[in-house]
């Protein structure tokens, strides 16, 4: 069956065109880490910190934005009018990984980050449930509900301060006002965060253009 697939370095995009949909995933190789006097992590424990990341990644990105096509490639022209489904998730991998993903058992509320220059990812145990967040805004705006494994895996698809597409929390965000955005203090996905993935796929078939048709 035919896939159209690229390696970006910092994900693996795979069109699927029998199935009519987008998949895209990043290979993710874990070090374990502790903080004393914490025990070290069980393989049991790993499993269910790497399930738990992939859980809140594929609830929170997955089967929520759906693309058009356009252009005059044979592509295009089959898929005109339709609209395609896109998957995102990570794979734990312990070879020919894409990024480096250090995990700490720790006992205090510490919070995640991405590297996007080193491909590198830190995250915490405490990062696992829900917590508040504030903007950075005169006066703040706070929420609670925030997950941060969703939102650092929104920076590592691109929206990074690198590509002037970061923390959208922060006074000189552009978006700061939209609170209920995952790059800001929310839950939700805007078209703008797909911008860094449909740049690479509009470079995967030619004379085909990819774009957001529908969130939600």
């Amino acid at each position: 069956m035919p896939h159209i697939v690229r390696d970006i370095g910092w994900g693996i995009i795979d069109i699927v065109e029998h199935e009519s949909r987008v998949f895209f995933q990043q290979r993710w190789k874990y070090s374990w880490q502790i903080e004393a006097p914490l025990l070290a992590w069980t393989q049991d424990e790993k499993q269910a910190f790497h399930a738990e990341v992939d859980r809140q990644i594929w609830r929170s990105w997955s089967n929520r934005v759906k693309l058009s096509v356009t252009g005059t490639s044979s592509f295009a022209r089959r898929f005109s009018g339709r609209r395609l489904p896109m998957n995102l998730d990570v794979r734990w991998v312990r070879s020919d990984e894409q990024w480096n993903v250090t995990a700490w058992k720790s006992g205090v509320f510490q919070r995640g980050s991405i590297d996007w220059g080193t491909k590198s990812v830190t995250l915490f145990t405490s990062d696992m449930t829900e917590r508040g967040a504030c903007t950075s805004a005169t006066p703040a705006v706070c929420t609670t509900g925030f997950r941060t494994v969703p939102h650092e895996f929104g920076h590592a698809v691109g929206n990074t301060s690198a590509l002037g597409r970061g923390d959208e929390y922060n006074s000189g965000s552009p978006h700061l006002a939209d609170t209920a955005s995952i790059l800001n203090i929310g839950t939700e996905l805007r078209r703008r965060h797909f911008r860094t993935i449909l740049e690479e796929m509009n470079r995967m078939i030619p004379n085909t253009t990819f774009a957001v048709q529908q969130i939600g």
